[in-house]
């Protein structure tokens, strides 16, 4: 639009119906301008010499101007034409650079910021090893973390508000694609001295025991949920928060049960305050994946930061 609206301006003057310009007039308009010959811009531009003197009887009509007269030297320019050729040349050199610019994309040279939808696993482990990696190699490569929509987390897909979705997604549509990184499971974590649990814990403890439900938004964990109502119903449901990075502090300073991704366990296994407890059911693993709208698939710098994540992150079969 930007740039059918610098032609518009251009050609003001003269142009009655200018919605109806055919923007390929001005290239053969431009053409013949350069080579003052019919018959060498029609080479140029791969045409028939009638199918250039028709451009140019259209542009005439449309213009309200001879544009070019004969002349022993070959295709003169009229006055009205010289004045607007160096405009003319100057938009289609921009719609040319444009549509052919470079595809490659140089992370070590390029200034961008992605916004990534994260849930709170991704956010402690993904970006900080995933910005680690790209200090030295992609300097001016930025991130956003941005929560994901409760109840639609393709529409930021959609929008170009979220350049990559990474997660545990659900409800996503069937312009949005998928690659799988790693399956994860659920465990429970009680505090590290916890009197009531061993390595294990039978069904009637577990139904028996208080719970802390980390339930984020806009994610396929509704499973944990599930769970919990199927095993002791919502009364033992003493909290409910809404990052599972959450659980682990809350389970450290209480007697109560989470269920969180093995990963996050990791983190409360490090800092000595929670210790594993295998539950005593089946609860459905997940997988973990980046996901991306069609609108995007395309784009180099997108096609990169793809690819880094999931030679960073996805597991090898």
């Amino acid at each position: 639009m930007h740039f059918r609206n610098q032609f518009y301006n251009i050609l003001s003057i003269h142009v009655m119906n200018i919605a109806d310009l055919d923007l390929n007039l001005l290239t053969v308009f431009d053409r013949v301008r350069r080579d003052r010959s019919i018959t060498h811009a029609a080479e140029a531009l791969g045409l028939s010499q009638p199918a250039v003197s028709n451009a140019l009887a259209r542009l005439r009509a449309a213009t309200n101007d001879r544009l070019f007269v004969r002349t022993p030297r070959g295709m003169a320019p009229t006055a009205y034409a010289e004045r607007i050729a160096p405009a003319v040349g100057k938009a289609l050199e921009s719609i040319r650079a444009a549509l052919e610019q470079d595809t490659a994309f140089d992370p070590a040279t390029a200034e961008r910021r992605f916004a990534l939808n994260v849930t709170d696993l991704g956010e402690a482990f993904f970006l900080p090893r995933l910005v680690e990696s790209l200090a030295t190699s992609a300097p001016g490569i930025r991130f956003l973390g941005l929560p994901a929509s409760r109840d639609r987390p393709a529409d930021a897909l959609a929008d170009g508000s979220v350049d990559l979705a990474i997660g545990n997604l659900s409800r996503l549509g069937s312009d949005i694609y998928q690659q799988r990184l790693f399956h994860e499971r659920y465990v429970c974590i009680v505090r590290a001295d916890h009197p009531a649990f061993g390595a294990r814990m039978s069904v009637r403890e577990f139904e028996r025991a208080g719970h802390v439900l980390a339930a984020p938004s806009g994610t396929g964990h509704e499973a944990v949920e599930r769970v919990l109502l199927e095993h002791g119903g919502r009364q033992r449901i003493t909290l409910e928060v809404q990052h599972f990075l959450a659980v682990p502090s809350i389970v450290a300073q209480s007697d109560l049960v989470g269920i969180v991704p093995t990963r996050i366990a990791q983190q409360g296994l490090v800092e000595r305050t929670v210790r594993l407890v295998e539950p005593p059911f089946s609860i459905p693993p997940f997988v973990v994946r980046q996901c991306w709208h069609a609108r995007a698939h395309g784009d180099p710098g997108h096609r990169w930061l793809r690819e880094v994540i999931a030679e960073r992150f996805a597991e090898r079969r």
